[in-house]
């Protein structure tokens, strides 16, 4: 059996960031598609196993760990004919993308997966994660201003908080913690509960109600969304996930969204079509020392 290339592998793992890359100049897409690939494949090794309190995140570490010498070392992902560390070789031994970036990313999956101590630590890690993932689309699309760099990084934070609300329950009950251990004392659990336990009773809208919090901080202005459209299309969907409740186990994307992300990459003004009052007002209150 053919393995996927990384095409199929960000279409079929990360539908929302590959409908995004579908808009982006033909010249990128490639790349694009590459990044999301990798992302996906280092999102697996934060979903640790049954005896993951008996293991710990050692062998999450270990596949992080191995990602992080092919971005050292392209040729060794080239020796090992992985689809997607052949590709991501390419990329880095082209000056496509760059290793400091990637590493970066490498690092934030890292902190999840040993666990985030304060809310400081997980907005780090958003930034430095998702918040990275949409940096380098950024580069990608030879942006080089660094306060522009850096309002496109809030989008891919705001974007990963907001598909992180979406699907939520599915994510905690996957294995994954990719919450602040500051949110089991916020609903009243010891830090040592399980996912799941977090969903009981109104711990979820608690939750999520923190995270619409974070995330509309996150989100950049108006003026900064219009100065690098095409790098802040994820900028639609944070805001319409972070307006509503996680959505059940299989739920697809509407077609609503899609048709706003669409219509966002051709007319810039549809972008921030409505009012997105209190986002400046979220981010002081979130970004208070």
């Amino acid at each position: 059996m053919e393995k996927p290339d990384c095409e199929t592998t960000a279409r079929l793992c990360d539908p929302d960031r590959f409908f995004c890359a579908m808009l982006l100049p033909q010249t990128i897409r490639v790349a694009a598609f590459t990044l999301i690939a990798l992302n996906c494949e280092l999102s697996k090794a934060l979903v640790l196993p049954v005896s993951g309190t008996v293991t710990g995140p050692m062998a999450g570490l270990i596949r992080l760990q191995w990602w992080r010498d092919v971005v050292e070392s392209p040729e060794q992902g080239r020796q090992s004919r992985h689809e997607i560390a052949v590709a991501l070789a390419g990329l880095l031994e082209g000056g496509i993308v760059r290793k400091a970036p990637l590493l970066t990313l490498i690092d934030a999956r890292e902190a999840e997966l040993c666990r985030f101590p304060d809310w400081t630590a997980w907005r780090s890690a958003m930034l430095d994660g998702a918040g990275m993932m949409q940096r380098m689309v950024g580069e990608l699309l030879g942006i080089a201003d660094e306060t522009i760099l850096t309002a496109v990084t809030r989008t891919g934070a705001a974007f990963g908080t907001g598909i992180l609300v979406r699907y939520l329950p599915q994510v905690l009950l996957s294995g994954r913690m990719p919450l602040p251990e500051e949110v089991f004392a916020n609903v009243g659990l010891s830090v040592h509960a399980d996912g799941e336990a977090l969903l009981e009773g109104t711990r979820l809208e608690t939750i999520v109600s923190l995270l619409r919090r974070e995330g509309l901080a996150f989100l950049p202005d108006r003026q900064e969304i219009r100065q690098a459209r095409l790098a802040m299309l994820p900028a639609i969907l944070a805001r319409r996930d972070l307006a509503r409740p996680p959505v059940a186990t299989g739920a697809a994307r509407g077609v609503g969204d899609r048709l706003a992300v669409m219509a966002a990459g051709v007319m810039p003004t549809v972008l921030w079509n409505g009012p997105h009052a209190g986002s400046a007002h979220a981010r002081k209150g979130s970004r208070a020392p």
